[in-house]
């Protein structure tokens, strides 16, 4: 992807880079990451990289760990995908050193074009809380349309969040956008 950044499956080793980079990155990711808790632990690396394994084996998701030289630096994923309509949803997080510099932007572009080039999608989805103007910027920046929002959706910290709803369907894509 540019800059020493590559995305690849997620490996059995990975689990101490994901848990170090988790927690190298609890306060940033705590707001908006429902899965992020103050005890996450090496047990939870292990259980997201058996489920990101398993994901891919039995062909219901695809994760990729994002890579900068020898550096586990974020996480990028199809987390389903749904057969009926070609739906999947495009999920993201990345070290607080490299927000701001492309990275999830480029990373997010080639998830969009292996879900409708390779995989046969129809739809992309990303949610994220509205309160996240970062990574709300992701999907507005593709032409994902904001769909809708669910109100109130999350709690993290006693604070209650919406969630946005940003669709893209395959007709919709511009890869000139990348």
């Amino acid at each position: 992807m540019g800059d020493g950044v590559v995305l690849r499956p997620h490996r059995w080793d990975d689990a101490r880079a994901v848990l170090d980079g988790v927690m190298r990155n609890y306060d940033h990711l705590r707001t908006f990451m429902e899965w992020i808790k103050p005890d996450y632990s090496i047990n939870d690396a292990n259980q997201y990289i058996e489920r990101s394994i398993e994901g891919r084996d039995t062909k219901k998701g695809l994760s990729f760990g994002i890579i900068r030289g020898q550096d586990f630096i974020g996480s990028i994923d199809l987390s389903y995908f749904d057969e009926g309509p070609k739906a999947t949803e495009i999920g993201y997080w990345i070290d607080s050193n490299y927000e701001g510099k492309g990275i999830i932007s480029r990373a997010v572009s080639e998830l969009i074009d292996l879900a409708f080039s390779e995989l046969g999608m129809n739809r992309v989805q990303i949610r994220c809380a509205t309160a996240n103007v970062r990574s709300a910027a992701i999907p507005e920046r593709f032409g994902f349309i904001k769909e809708g929002v669910q109100r109130q959706a999350i709690i993290r910290d006693g604070k209650l969040y919406d969630f946005a709803i940003y669709g893209l369907l395959a007709a919709e894509w511009d890869p000139e956008k990348k």
